[in-house]
């Protein structure tokens, strides 16, 4: 919780609390569920704030299947789900990610970490109606050398004509040289 003294937005109070809930089950030494639920009510602009979020996780020696369900509610309602899919080793690592949204309010965006380079920091905010993928790759090539390879697309298909979208492509390779 907290309060601010100086007024905001034409209020006399101003008050917010964060309430989190989140709860974890593990299936056996595989699978494994994630549930979380929070809410932000406040004073001043948009009262209140719901999220939530489901995630389902499971692995095999050296694969990994995630997958993520989020709902958040302010103004409208956020709708944001992916896929994701992963193989590592000790000097390989691969990843690729499939994801839709439909976020027709800026204040129901929703936040994602995004698998990246070392030292890249990678939390988009979706909004809109759009679809994306990423691929993130990396190979130690000796044990000082190590390069990383993430590639990724979005669209917005699901747009009117009037308001039609590029879509945008990234291609990111690094390579970190440790002695």
């Amino acid at each position: 919780a907290s309060y601010r003294p100086e007024p905001k937005a034409g209020t006399d109070l101003n008050v917010q609390i964060k309430i989190h809930a989140e709860y974890s089950l593990a299936v056996n030494d595989r699978f494994g569920v994630k549930v979380r639920l929070s809410e932000r009510i406040r004073t001043w602009d948009r009262p209140c704030r719901t999220d939530a979020r489901a995630d389902l996780s499971w692995t095999w020696s050296r694969f990994m299947l995630n997958s993520r369900l989020n709902v958040l509610h302010c103004v409208g309602t956020g709708i944001l789900g992916y896929v994701e899919g992963g193989y590592q080793t000790g000097s390989l690592a691969a990843y690729l990610r499939l994801g839709a949204y439909r976020i027709d309010s800026w204040d129901d965006r929703i936040y994602v970490y995004e698998y990246d380079a070392p030292g890249s920091f990678n939390v988009p905010a979706y909004y809109g109606r759009g679809v994306w993928s990423a691929a993130v790759f990396s190979y130690r090539i000796q044990r000082y050398l190590r390069i990383y390879f993430r590639a990724s697309y979005i669209a917005y298909p699901f747009r009117q004509v009037q308001n039609k979208k590029p879509g945008r492509a990234e291609l990111k390779i690094q390579s970190v040289f440790r002695f």
